[in-house]
């Protein structure tokens, strides 16, 4: 295999794209050679008009990649790990990335951001190709329309295992997969050698940015703190939150629950998480519009959203953060036994998710009330996505699914595609022939194989009829969330608490 087109080819796509100068090309060509075991070089032309086309790598790397399978000098298992390394050496350095982008924030907060976006997809970081072959559809909900994503890049995550990762004490280097000690680490599964971070002033503490390489929504991303702490939502929180949205006005940032079972699944490290996206609950709007007397300016109501949100928009910075305060302060402590909510047992149970944006000029603080407390019937919880339902979501919903983007686990891929055949009648079902890993599926196969009846139908009908169960499933998941639910019973509750911190309807 001749591979000295394919070296050129990536220092030309370095030098158009991630900004190689021209006096570190020996030097990166060299490196690159080194990795390669090549210890000559012919220099060829290459298709330069192509390569300036290029939004990604992929068409410059995999050459490289594969000769480095074929001659032995990775195994196949490396590719990705090997990548990062021959991209880390056409990349910018941290220092350099973060010099750049700082120069772009003092004229445009969007435009550095864009950049820094950008040159994650290019870099290699951002995954883009793999992120596109996740399958992806809108559902329209009761509530609005849900976004639906199974998600092929990641494998799925136990409620279980979080809970334990937040209680043991590790003493690894990187702390934990988000630590800022990731940036340029490669072992076991962190390939993170073109990691980017730019620096962050937050509540006067040093965060950091990161984006993700396998990004729910475009532009996801999260926001770290330097230190590795728990996660906590207090009125520091609230003051970080807004300080984020006024050096980036563009995005949404919001911070999950800081208890096992409601919240993310790095509860060891305080983040964030945001991004240039306008999520289905965004877009949903009052359901009852409310006032407090005491904070008149404050615009306020519940949304009408599947779970418990209460939604308050004002213009003023410090009055808004003092009353998104008094609501944490308020839910922190509150019970009501007559739906289930108990605060405290003898471990704290109630907790709220904020997410912050900016709209007309206004800040927007979006609060969801949450509680992880379960029961003989919910032994993984009482307000999480119940055991009917594991089948399609059994990992912790977070902000990002409470907001109605779903993350489904990638299983489900390969899962539908065996339930569309019993539906199209390519396969005959039979629950005692069930493959282990599909048996949680035993009952929503039933039911769709019932509802199909006797006639033969098409695979376009089988998939829309298993893509309707599962948009089912997940309305049915975020009202399982729901602390205060949607009858008059939950609805009256939910005034009540309401009514503690002087809120009426208008």
């Amino acid at each position: 295999m001749l591979i000295y087109p394919s070296v050129e080819s990536l220092l030309y796509y370095a030098q158009t794209h991630l900004l190689l100068d021209d006096l570190d090309v020996i030097w990166a060509r060299n490196l690159l050679l080194d990795e390669l075991k090549l210890h000559d070089y012919v220099q060829y032309e290459v298709d330069y008009e192509a390569i300036d086309a290029l939004d990604r790598p992929d068409s410059v790397l995999e050459p490289l990649v594969s000769y480095a399978v074929e001659n032995g000098i990775v195994t196949d298992d490396k590719r990705e790990y090997f990548a990062g390394k021959l991209m880390n050496i056409v990349s910018k350095r941290p220092a350099e990335v973060a010099d750049i982008f700082a120069d772009l924030h003092r004229k445009s907060a969007v435009k550095a951001f864009d950049w820094l976006y950008d040159y994650g997809v290019k870099s290699d970081y951002v995954k883009l190709t793999k992120i596109s072959e996740n399958v992806k559809w809108e559902a329209k909900g009761t509530r609005g329309k849900l976004e639906i994503t199974i998600n092929t890049c990641r494998p799925e995550k136990n409620n279980k295992e979080t809970a334990a990762a937040l209680k043991a004490q590790k003493s690894e280097y990187p702390a934990c997969s988000i630590c800022k000690e990731n940036e340029g680490y490669a072992y076991g599964g962190q390939i993170r050698q073109t990691l980017r971070t730019v620096p962050l002033t937050l509540g006067g503490e040093e965060w950091f940015w990161q984006f993700s390489p396998y990004a729910y929504f475009h532009q996801h991303g999260i926001a770290v703190n330097g230190e590795h702490v728990p996660m906590k939502v207090d009125g520091s929180t609230f003051e970080k939150l807004f300080d984020f949205v006024d050096y980036m006005p563009g995005y949404f940032i919001g911070c999950n629950a800081a208890l096992p079972r409601i919240g993310g699944s790095v509860l060891t490290h305080d983040h964030f998480q945001g991004g240039a996206k306008l999520m289905p609950m965004h877009k949903a709007g009052a359901r009852t519009v409310l006032k407090n007397k005491e904070y008149p300016y404050i615009d306020m109501c519940v949304v009408d959203w599947y779970n418990s949100v209460l939604r308050l928009s004002c213009s003023h910075r410090e009055k808004l953060i003092e009353f998104a305060q008094k609501v944490n302060d308020a839910w922190q402590n509150y019970s009501d036994e007559s739906v289930d909510i108990i605060a405290q047992t003898d471990e704290q149970h109630n907790a709220v998710t904020p997410i912050v944006r900016k709209a007309d000029d206004k800040y927007v603080v979006d609060i969801i009330l949450r509680n992880n407390r379960t029961n003989q019937q919910y032994p993984d919880g009482i307000f999480h996505a119940h055991p009917e339902y594991h089948n399609i979501k059994s990992e912790s919903i977070g902000l990002i699914e409470a907001m109605g983007l779903f993350v489904l686990p990638g299983r489900l891929a390969r899962q539908t595609a065996r339930i569309e055949k019993y539906l199209t009648k390519e396969e005959k079902y039979s629950e005692s022939k069930l493959e282990p890993d599909m048996l949680c599926h035993k009952d929503m196969i039933e039911k769709l194989v019932k509802a199909s009846g006797s006639a033969k139908i098409g695979a376009a009908e089988a998939k829309l009829n298993i893509k309707d169960e599962i948009n089912r499933v997940c309305e049915e998941i975020l009202e399982n969330t729901a602390v205060f639910k949607q009858d008059e019973k939950g609805q009256q509750a939910f005034f009540k608490f309401l009514a503690t911190l002087g809120i009426e309807k208008k």
